[in-house]
Formats: C-alpha cells, structure tokens, sequence
C-alpha cells in the first residue's frame, strides 16, 4: 500500500518493513533505523553516500533540504577512514557526533552500551506522559527534562562524568523537536503517543496507525518554533539552562540558532 506523497515526491510502499538480519547494521536513530527496516535506506545499513541519505530524508520524511544535508554531511564524518564517501549505520554510534548523553531511548556511553534500544530508558519516558494519549509541549518537555535528570542522578551515583553541556542541552531538545515535526504538525506539538511508541520500540514508521508524510518540508524556522516552545514548557528552563551555563533564556536562543543547522540530531 503505497502512501499518497506530498508533491514531487515518489511513492512509498510503508507497509514494506523487515528488522535487521544478522548481518545488517543499525545506528543509535530510531527514526534512521527506520527506514533501513522499510528498505528506504539500504536494509543492511550499508555504504550509504551523503546524496543518498540527503535524498531519502527529503523524499520519504519530508525534512527540509538544509537539515537533511547537514545530517548527512556529519553521518558521514562518522566513519574513521579519512576521505570516506559513505557510512555504514553503526558507525553513527560515535560519540559526541550525532549521539549523545541524555538519549530517549539508549543508554549513555559511560554505561557501556548507548547504541542498543534500552527499554528501562524508554519504559520511563513513556512512564512521564502517564494515561495521556498524545503529546503536548507541555509533557514532551517534561518527559525529556526528567530523562536528563534520571540520567544527571545515575551518573552521579555511580562515580562518572556526565556529559551534558550546552551542545548536549540543545541536541535533546532538538530530539523532541525532531519527533514532534515530523510524526505531527510543526506547530502545535501533538502527536499520538502510540506513533512514539512505534517509532522507537519497533523501529518502524507508523503509517498503519495512520501518519503521513507532511504536506510540506520541515524547515529549521519551524524546528527553532518547536524546540523554544518545548523549553517555554519546562518549568524548570532556568534552572536546567544555568547548569549548562546559559544564564538566560535569550543566551538559550542564541545557542539554539548558533548551534542549528550545523548539528542535527535524529533522535
């Protein structure tokens, strides 16, 4: 069954989906991950070009053109062979790249495994949102600060480092914001929580449960609308920015428009 695609867009069959074989590869990025299982993306993960993975994210997600080369130009960094031109999806398990501490769904890396889908991790985000059934600003933002202090508390009490700076702040903020456009409307926040919960537990789109691609692409003027409004939700917004040494909330702007589009995170 093939969707209906926005405008200049080939179709795509998304009821087309197989998880990874043996022999295949994934990365840290449910939503990456994907569309290597519904064959968008090369299903073994494989030697994946920087035009390739800027085409599929333009094509199939709609992302806007500039986030999606960005992705693809910092994925590509990911391989340790100098003068590579391509990737293979485990090699985005690099850190400090495109993954980072304070994860939705991995493990942080001083905990040995932030690659694989961590359910205790996921289990209480989606614990945060409590019986709702679909996603605000409001709890969006609140499940993501209480995953950065679950994860700031664990850190702490085990004798590690945490690593959690102004780059990090905005990289998880820019996740949720990344999720939100793309799986609803760039403007209001709302999504159902079953679309996350497909997304990240199974690694598939979820088109059976009824989303769309968007009509139109997602752009970084609607990305910076959806992460200040998910830091205009947090009730603990000063506080959380005066840790990571932004003092105020027009010095969280500011780091926001300086560090988008150069870094993109995928979720």
């Amino acid at each position: 069954m093939e969707s209906e695609p926005p405008a200049g867009h080939p179709a795509i069959d998304w009821t087309r989906w197989e998880p990874a074989g043996k022999t295949d590869v994934r990365s840290p990025c449910p939503m990456i991950n994907a569309l290597a299982n519904h064959s968008i993306l090369p299903h073994d993960g494989k030697n994946i070009t920087k035009p390739m993975m800027t085409d599929i994210l333009t094509k199939s997600i709609n992302l806007g053109s500039g986030i999606a080369t960005v992705f693809a130009a910092a994925a590509l960094k990911a391989n340790p062979t100098p003068g590579a031109v391509s990737f293979n999806l485990d090699q985005l398990a690099k850190h400090g790249l495109i993954e980072h501490d304070v994860s939705l769904s991995r493990n942080d890396i001083a905990f040995g495994d932030n690659f694989s889908f961590d359910q205790s991790v996921w289990g209480e985000v989606m614990a945060s949102y409590g019986e709702a059934t679909e996603t605000s600003f409001e709890s969006a933002s609140k499940a993501r600060y209480e995953r950065m202090v679950k994860a700031k508390k664990n850190h702490a009490d085990a004798g590690k480092v945490f690593e959690y700076g102004v780059k990090e702040f905005v990289l998880s903020y820019g996740e949720s914001a990344l999720f939100l456009g793309i799986l609803g409307d760039p403007q209001d926040g709302k999504i159902p929580l079953e679309y996350l919960r497909v997304l990240f537990q199974e690694e598939r789109v979820p088109f059976k449960e009824g989303w769309r691609p968007l009509e139109q692409p997602l752009t970084q003027t609607q990305m910076n609308h959806l992460i200040f409004s998910l830091v205009a939700a947090n009730e603990h917004k000063a506080a959380e920015a005066a840790d990571v040494g932004l003092g105020t909330l027009h010095a969280v702007a500011n780091a926001v428009t300086n560090l988008f589009p150069t870094h993109c995170s995928m979720m």
